[in-house]
């Protein structure tokens, strides 16, 4: 990694050292991305089928220097995700992974984001570590999370059957104590 490279230029430089790509490739790439409207090289690579996404996590981890996480099929801790709020995890594309004692490892998509670990400090006191992944599935899986039944509480509709049943237990009481 060099100092102050930016994630294209990170990312292209590690797949020509590896030979994934030409130096011209690359800057048919660089030029390519600028056009069109993926906001992440990491998304662009893969929506254009330029490589598998392996190899973007590997380059991750190469260019980030931590571990790379593919969060697609990973069980997340329901505990853990729901210590924050779903848009800040949504804005900064950051999902807790596990807990080590005191250190929560999040895997996010700019591990560098040196206000993220603040943002987050505001719902937890743990010691954060950071790991990579890639955005799209980072996003893909928090939204994936919140809707998923298990996760989903319809607190109105819960209080709702509450009274009903509350409201049939005291007509069955009431019925019980005409009879006598």
């Amino acid at each position: 990694m060099k100092q102050h490279e930016t994630v294209v230029d990170g990312l292209v430089r590690i797949l020509q050292e590896r030979e994934i790509i030409t130096e011209k490739d690359a800057q048919a790439l660089k030029e390519d991305f600028k056009r069109r409207e993926a906001p992440f090289f990491e998304d662009f690579l893969l929506e254009e089928g330029i490589v598998d996404k392996e190899v973007v996590l590997d380059a991750l981890q190469e260019f980030y220097q931590v571990q790379a996480i593919d969060v697609l099929g990973e069980v997340f801790d329901h505990d853990l995700v729901k210590m924050f709020p779903k848009d800040v995890l949504l804005r900064n594309f950051a999902l807790p992974y596990r807990r080590d004692e005191n250190v929560l490892f999040v895997i996010t998509n700019n591990p560098r984001n040196e206000d993220l670990d603040m943002r987050l400090r505001e719902f937890v006191s743990y010691d954060i570590e950071f790991l990579v992944g890639i955005p799209t599935h980072i996003d893909m899986t928090i939204k994936e999370f919140y809707q998923d039944p298990l996760y989903d509480i319809d607190y109105e509709g819960t209080i709702e059957e509450t009274q009903e049943q509350e409201e049939e237990e005291r007509e069955q009481d009431l019925d019980y104590y005409r009879e006598l």
